[in-house]
């Protein structure tokens, strides 16, 4: 409450040094001073005519490459979020952090829908062509699933501080049914708090160019509403992070000292997937709320507008990031990676080395006529062995389940 206090009495102090009469309603929209945060393709029409318009050519270069740097994060987005969706949902036995896992992925996925409208803002110059259905629509998608993305990775770091601290009340509170009901209030949640910006998202008429952008009905708005965003979709979740992830580690590192010492390699695990997280989450979003921050002081120019399609990069690309370390960094997901018919091509390259028969490596008793009918081993997924879990008895009732997201 202090921080939220603190932060607060900050915008306040620096509204009294804004010239707000400057910012008249017209000019606010037009600029889209900081609101394009919640509904990215403004900044391509927008930010684009204030730098040429402050004698700044934008280079021919950056106008090719930010399409394509979209492109790629939007596809390889899409097929990595819809690969753990089809391995949660195929699997037959599910644990309770793959129901978070899979609701990330849907948020995820949902949430880089918005890609294509930005690809088509950014390759053409009419402007907004889909209409105020499609723009409201695609303001509401775009920031429902934002705050759900950020919610449910929050609240995953909830659960797994559960389940390694309070291991041995755990089991009463993390149910199936306690874990559906918690999802779907995250989305309920994350809908209200995005109900402002969908409520003011409408077509902006300029000359003939039309933009979709929110326009809030005064100028002084716009410094609570970014304070507002920035507070619930980044400071407040990354505080709950550090804070439950330190602790979490912490626990863990005092089980360790109890162990045997090859047990070590699961809590060397746990930590490097702790530290992934909490560091793409800061690297993806922090550029992002700072931009727009000091969006409310400074001066749009051409620098700005490369800072502001960077940081929307990073912001979309930690969609892109998350299945990844899901997969990569938990041995269920590693397993189904390596079993899947979609997947095999990944592992192809590698010589499988074996450690039963097969015509490889045959026994001297073994004939070339029952080498056909030998059990194939299992290939090792990027080189990494996948080995029987063990569940190492300790203070907290299972390590195995720490290891996961």
């Amino acid at each position: 409450m202090e921080l939220f206090a603190s932060l607060i009495s900050t915008a306040v102090e620096v509204s009294k040094d804004v010239n707000f009469s400057s910012l008249s309603k017209g000019n606010f929209s037009n600029q889209s001073l900081g609101l394009y945060e919640l509904a990215p393709w403004n900044s391509s029409q927008v930010d684009t005519r204030v730098a040429q318009g402050a004698g700044h050519a934008i280079s021919p270069a950056i106008s090719l490459l930010l399409p394509m740097v979209y492109t790629l994060i939007c596809v390889s987005g899409v097929l990595a979020n819809a690969l753990v969706i089809s391995i949660v949902l195929t699997s037959k036995q599910k644990h309770i952090s793959d129901l978070y896992i899979l609701n990330l992925g849907i948020a995820d996925l949902l949430f880089l829908v918005g890609m294509p409208f930005i690809i088509h803002q950014l390759i053409q110059e009419k402007g907004w062509v889909f209409g105020e259905f499609l723009c409201r629509a695609v303001t509401a998608i775009d920031l429902n699933n934002q705050f759900t993305s950020v919610v449910i990775v929050t609240v995953l770091c909830i659960d797994r501080y559960i389940a390694v601290v309070y291991s041995a009340t755990a089991s009463q509170i993390r149910t199936v049914r306690c874990t559906s009901v918690i999802n779907a209030s995250a989305w309920v949640c994350s809908l209200l708090l995005s109900t402002p910006a969908m409520l003011y998202s409408k077509v902006h008429r300029e000359n003939s160019t039309e933009i979709c952008l929110i326009e809030l009905p005064v100028p002084q708005s716009i410094y609570w509403y970014t304070l507002y965003q920035s507070a619930l979709a980044f400071i407040i979740p990354v505080l709950i992070i550090t804070i439950l992830y330190s602790l979490t580690l912490h626990h863990l590192s005092k089980v360790m000292k109890k162990v045997q010492k090859k047990s070590s390699t699961r809590s060397r695990k746990v930590t490097r997937m702790a530290l992934a997280i909490i560091i793409t989450f800061l690297i993806c979003w922090t550029p992002f709320h700072v931009v727009q921050l000091v969006n409310l002081t400074a001066t749009p120019s051409r620098t700005f507008y490369y800072l502001n399609q960077f940081s929307i990069c990073l912001s979309y690309a930690h969609s892109c990031v998350n299945p990844i370390l899901i997969i990569f960094f938990t041995e269920f997901f590693k397993e189904k990676l390596s079993n899947s018919r979609y997947c095999r091509f990944l592992l192809a390259w590698q010589k499988p080395k074996s450690s039963c028969g097969g015509p490889d490596q045959l026994s001297p008793e073994t004939s070339p006529e029952s080498a056909n009918t030998a059990l194939p081993c299992r290939r090792r997924p990027m080189g990494i062995p996948i080995q029987s879990s063990t569940v190492i008895t300790t203070g907290v009732s299972s390590l195995e389940e720490s290891s996961t997201l």
